[in-house]
């Protein structure tokens, strides 16, 4: 088994900062043991159950239809999650002061949770849903 870590670069304020995300990334799990992990014991109270027992499809479709719900209640938040450090996944940077003040979507985060692909997935979809609302509200 492989360990290495995953990587990226950005510029913030003229600044080079360096992300590493998802800290440890084992190289020998397959589909099959992401789709089936089943560590519902790794969760924290109101972390959405479906990290530990759903597909990756499925993970999707449970965000998309619990950011609905919150647009539907004008209970907006945003997801974050993250390795070394948790950030909005899938916001662009341009985005991440607008999305700020908002309240956390209780998801996984630390480099020792073993739901992080997952809640990855799951983040990504729920804010891919909620940004369009809030740059509308804030005429973006």
């Amino acid at each position: 088994m492989k360990l290495r870590f995953n990587k990226s670069v950005s510029t913030i304020s003229g600044l080079h900062v360096l992300f590493l995300t998802g800290c440890v990334h084992f190289t020998s799990v397959n589909r099959a043991e992401l789709e089936n992990s089943g560590h519902m014991e790794d969760l924290a109270p109101g972390e959405p159950a479906v990290l530990a027992t759903g597909t990756p499809e499925q993970i999707r479709a449970a965000a998309v239809a619990d950011a609905r719900a919150d647009i539907a209640t004008g209970h907006l938040r945003i997801a974050f999650t993250g390795g070394i450090a948790a950030w909005p996944v899938g916001v662009p940077e341009r985005d991440f002061e607008l999305v700020k003040p908002y309240p956390r979507v209780p998801l996984p985060t630390g480099c020792t949770s073993s739901c992080l692909q997952q809640a990855a997935i799951y983040a990504e979809a729920y804010n891919g849903g909620i940004l369009p609302v809030l740059r509308q509200q804030k005429n973006l």
